[in-house]
């Protein structure tokens, strides 16, 4: 009786973190994860990385699995009731369901390193929205491209082995690195009352009246900063 009783609290209190009906924090994060993937993916540049929100949801994820895990051993040992294994079954699930996430929240991230990941490097402040790891993938990539392409471009005519330029000047622009482009169209949802909003900042008569619960299609360009502010949501 003590060691089904010690399993149901476990049992308890793993639905309390993972129900969605019980657990509003939890629901919060995985909420949260979902709309940072959602933005990522629909934005044409990389964004901040939310290390504070994955962090948490690793952590929770983690310690979960373990409970989990022990349910399971305990059922494999002793007694246990169709509802419990069906109970377990559906937390595994959700449990799923959110490392899925956060795969998908990786891969997208990498998937724009690999595509810029010069540009990257280059800019400091873009530089910055990565964490630790993708500073290391993004240099790594970058080292191992270059390396590739070396041998080819080593046979090209002098002022033209340059990965970074179409022909080698000291000082000019680098015009052969790709670039995220801002003036893609994106749709999005308005989440706060804004009223009038000067859109750009170079045409002050190009305003939009703002209200929750917008869906607008808009150059990205335009909407950034209120990204940003979380005042939008990409769709």
């Amino acid at each position: 009786l003590g060691t089904r009783a010690f399993q149901m609290d476990e049992e308890e209190d793993l639905a309390s973190q993972l129900g969605p009906r019980t657990s509003q924090v939890h629901d919060t994060d995985v909420s949260k994860l979902k709309r940072a993937f959602v933005n990522e993916k629909c934005a044409p540049e990389i964004l901040p990385f939310e290390f504070d929100l994955v962090q948490r949801v690793v952590a929770a994820v983690d310690s979960r699995e373990s409970v989990v895990a022990s349910a399971r051993a305990s059922a494999s040992t002793g007694p246990s009731s169709a509802a419990d294994d069906l109970q377990t079954h559906v937390f595994q699930s959700e449990l799923n369901r959110v490392r899925f996430l956060l795969r998908a929240y990786y891969r997208t991230r990498l998937f724009k390193i690999e595509n810029h990941a010069v540009w990257t490097l280059k800019e400091p402040a873009v530089l910055a929205r990565l964490s630790t790891l993708e500073k290391e993938y993004a240099t790594n990539y970058a080292n191992v491209v270059e390396e590739h392409f070396g041998s080819v471009l080593g046979q090209m005519p002098e002022g033209y082995g340059s990965m970074l330029q179409q022909i080698e000047e000291q000082d000019a622009a680098w015009d052969m690195v790709p670039e995220p482009n801002l003036d893609k169209h994106v749709f999005c949802l308005v989440k706060q009352d804004r009223g009038d909003v000067m859109l750009d900042p170079d045409d002050p008569e190009n305003t939009m009246d703002l209200e929750r619960n917008d869906i607008i299609m808009i150059r990205y360009r335009l909407i950034k900063t209120l990204l940003e502010d979380n005042a939008v949501d990409l769709m």
